[in-house]
């Protein structure tokens, strides 16, 4: 007999609470940037963007999400780990909707990924900051 172990997602409100606060930390640092929140599948459960963001920056956004929610892990970890290692990166790169660069963190409750948020249209660094700090208030609630 096979037993199935059920996943936990985010809830809309939560996903809602996570986009909100990157907006209100990008808006604090003077950012303009797009937030997109998926659920433990990757599926996008909130996607806001600011007014002057760049529009571009959203399917990034979505994708550092994406990324973050599949492999456990903030999208910064990325680089260091691909550095010497071409064909590895290659074939990454080629997956439609994975991003290798900072701005996409996990979302973890009790240790196990229920969704992730994903921040793009400022610098890497910049767009973690507001992915971080958003994943920080949620983890106080």
């Amino acid at each position: 007999m096979r037993k199935v172990q059920p996943k936990s997602s985010l809830t809309l409100e939560a996903a809602q609470f996570l986009a909100q606060t990157a907006i209100e930390k990008a808006t604090a640092l003077g950012l303009r940037i797009n937030a997109v929140v998926v659920d433990v599948s990757g599926d996008p459960l909130v996607s806001l963007r600011m007014s002057g963001a760049p529009l571009p920056a959203r399917d990034f956004a979505e994708k550092k999400a994406y990324t973050a929610a599949a492999y456990g892990w903030p999208t910064s970890r990325w680089k260091p780990l691909l550095e010497a290692r071409p064909v590895i990166t290659a074939g990454l790169t080629q997956h439609p909707r994975v991003a290798l660069f900072a701005g996409g963190m996990p979302v973890l409750v009790e240790g196990q990924v229920v969704g992730a948020i994903g921040v793009a249209g400022s610098k890497e660094d910049q767009d973690e900051v507001c992915a971080q700090a958003a994943v920080d208030a949620f983890s106080l609630q």
